[in-house]
């Protein structure tokens, strides 16, 4: 039995909700205290968010491929669960990075709210059976994602200054 490819993005998608769940969690502890190496560890779970948002980005190209019906739901709730999580773990990791996210903008509205928007395209196109604009959002998280990863550099260049 021969498996789909997108069965195998769901199943990873899978494991990076599962891992934004424990670094939300650790970051929102550390909120007291906040150790010098978080600062390291705040930059390479941005690194993963990327790559987790690149990962969502396919999943959506996927949807159009997708006959099975369950599939495309698993497909949109994944992506909409990742999407929320990452909007609890940008502001509880802020702290510990050199990010700032009320200077992260993407199409002039904060990069929280961006991202709240695509969540919210998603849940309505689950709610209303309605056709995802998938083109619109996939590229809006591809925004998102070199947005990031512009601050992402910026903030490895501090680092490299003061350590």
């Amino acid at each position: 039995m021969e498996v789909a490819p997108y069965y195998v993005l769901l199943a990873k998608l899978e494991e990076e909700i599962s891992f934004q769940r424990k670094v939300v969690n650790t970051f929102l502890f550390l909120q007291q205290r906040i150790p010098p190496e978080a600062t390291l560890k705040s930059m390479d779970v941005l690194r993963r968010l990327i790559q987790n948002l690149r990962l969502i980005t396919l999943v959506l190209e996927e949807l159009e491929s997708m006959t099975d019906r369950y599939a495309r739901e698993q497909a949109l709730l994944l992506s909409s669960e990742s999407l929320s999580l990452a909007t609890l773990l940008l502001p509880a990791m802020e702290m510990a990075s050199p990010l700032f996210l009320e200077s992260i903008r993407v199409y002039e509205e904060s990069i929280l709210d961006r991202i709240e928007s695509v969540v919210e395209s998603i849940e309505n196109s689950l709610q209303d059976y309605e056709e995802l604009a998938t083109d619109e959002v996939v590229q809006t998280v591809e925004d998102i994602v070199r947005t990031l990863e512009y601050h992402l550099r910026i903030g490895e260049r501090t680092l490299g200054r003061i350590l």
